[in-house]
């Protein structure tokens, strides 16, 4: 029932994307079809040829697992025939032999299974996965679903196959369904950790960072160590991945960790390393269960870190947001008073003296009442600018009102303060603004100006005697620059 409900769930959303014209019929689609189905092909005869169990085509590395599962993903059932035909053709040869009746049968039996299983597992993933894999909790479903379930019942099949076709022995079943079984949920995982971490992290073209260097030149020395060497080195790579998961990039470890399991079963099957057995079977076994192993955690960890990253860059923009005025793109009054109580605390402290400023628009209710809020939201805005570019690096500016400006003028002198702002009063001064009605006018401001000298009052007093001098600023006639000091 839930197969066919969600089939038919399919078959309405097909529908109605076509008549939005947003069905991928185009002959772009089908070439990407089949060049997929070539890939699938290509990657299954490249794992054969690395390492397999008799009968010669059951390759223990198969990546056309999640290569099929990713093509069920992109084009839905459309996508099995293809996969059906590449695994049919690519099985084949393997399984032509000389004691074996009707091989073809088996073949085909063989081929259909591997195509149920990549369009069970996109059935599966829809269901339970709606949003991807992108956290260890959506991992946990992922793993049972997709990485287990429809390889159980393609290992099922397949063994049975083999089974009834006199291509395995009895005492065989066991140890080779679980080699299949794991042979197929690693690919899977392998596949669409690359391609998940593709989609959630894309590639930024930067300079390798030492710290990648460092990683990838330690797996290769570690990797070579235990090949020719040491084999039980080898372990040592999964610690290695698991910091890596930590300080790098979702894309950078899902590729790096794919292409050390895919390296680590190269070598197994030239007879290196610490997972060499008495038999192929055996070998087989220990290697794989230690590749999953370390994919699902390498996974999982890099799965977190990656939220955490999102959570930490998703806090920064929040607090940017609302710690800068949105019209003008200054810091607000909530950025600006820790800024100036750690100016104050520096400033005591090293015995130095700073000046606080404070500075709005002369009648600018009337300006907005005039002309509109658009033109006044032009004048806040080349305001802001012509104030950016009169300040220094060292001094920090705000809007912390509607028309009300604050500036902080470190290692300053109220003689230097007042020169400072009295060089910016005279260039809002001369600019000149051009109304909705075609007029030109010009706007002012009226600034006060606090210092700190030697007294010991706090930043917020200091900040009360800037606002003073600019009231004193507006009662004798505006258009001008006051300070308060003692």
């Amino acid at each position: 029932m839930l197969i066919r409900s969600y089939l038919t769930q399919l078959h309405q959303k097909t529908r109605n994307e076509f008549r939005e014209g947003k069905q991928s019929t185009s002959l772009y689609s089908l070439i990407f079809l089949f060049f997929s189905g070539l890939a699938y092909y290509a990657s299954a005869r490249f794992g054969m040829s690395l390492f397999t169990l008799f009968p010669s085509n059951i390759s223990l590395l198969w990546l056309p697992s999640g290569i099929g599962f990713l093509m069920c993903l992109r084009w839905g059932w459309k996508a099995v025939p293809l996969i059906v035909i590449a695994a049919y053709y690519v099985n084949l040869p393997g399984m032509e032999v000389s004691t074996v009746t009707n091989p073809k049968l088996h073949t085909l039996i063989s081929a259909l299974a591997d195509g149920a299983e990549s369009y069970i597992a996109m059935l599966l993933f829809a269901r339970y996965l709606p949003s991807g894999v992108i956290n260890p909790k959506s991992l946990s479903k992922f793993i049972l679903w997709v990485c287990i379930i429809p390889p159980v019942i393609t290992a099922a099949v397949i063994t049975t196959n083999l089974s009834v076709g006199g291509y395995l022995a009895e005492y065989q079943l066991e140890k080779f369904f679980i080699s299949l079984l794991l042979a197929n949920s690693l690919g899977l995982m392998m596949v669409y950790q690359v391609y998940n971490s593709l989609k959630l992290d894309p590639l930024q073209f930067k300079k390798p960072a030492i710290g990648l260097c460092f990683s990838v030149a330690l797996i290769a020395f570690i990797f070579l160590l235990g090949v020719w060497r040491y084999p039980a080195v080898i372990y040592l790579i999964l610690p290695v991945l698991v910091i890596m998961s930590f300080e790098l990039r979702l894309l950078t470890v899902a590729a790096i960790s794919t292409l050390t399991f895919i390296s680590l079963i190269t070598v197994t099957h030239f007879n290196r390393g610490p997972f060499v057995a008495l038999t192929d079977q055996a070998t087989a076994f220990e290697l794989m269960a230690f590749t999953f192993a370390c994919a699902i955690t390498v996974f999982g960890l890099s799965l977190q870190q990656y939220q955490m990253r999102l959570a930490k860059e998703s806090g920064e923009r929040w607090k940017l947001a609302a710690e800068h005025d949105v019209l003008t793109g200054l810091p607000n009054r909530r950025a600006f008073m820790p800024a100036l109580t750690k100016e104050h605390h520096r400033s005591v402290r090293l015995g130095h003296t700073y000046c606080a400023v404070i500075w709005d628009i002369d009648d600018f209710k009337t300006i907005n009442d005039t002309y509109g809020h658009d033109f006044g939201d032009r004048v806040l805005v080349r305001l802001a600018q012509i104030m950016r570019e009169s300040c220094r690096d060292i001094d920090y500016y705000a809007r912390i009102g509607g028309e009300e400006f604050a500036v902080l003028l470190p290692e300053t002198d109220i003689e230097s303060g007042k020169n400072a702002m009295e060089r910016f009063r005279t260039q809002v001064a001369e600019e000149v603004f051009t109304a909705p009605d075609g007029s030109e006018h010009s706007v002012t401001i009226s600034i006060g100006i606090a210092c700190l000298n030697e007294r010991r009052i706090n930043e917020t007093e200091l900040l009360a005697e800037a606002d003073k001098a600019l009231y004193k600023s507006k009662e004798q006639g505006k258009n001008q620059t006051n300070s308060y000091s003692c």
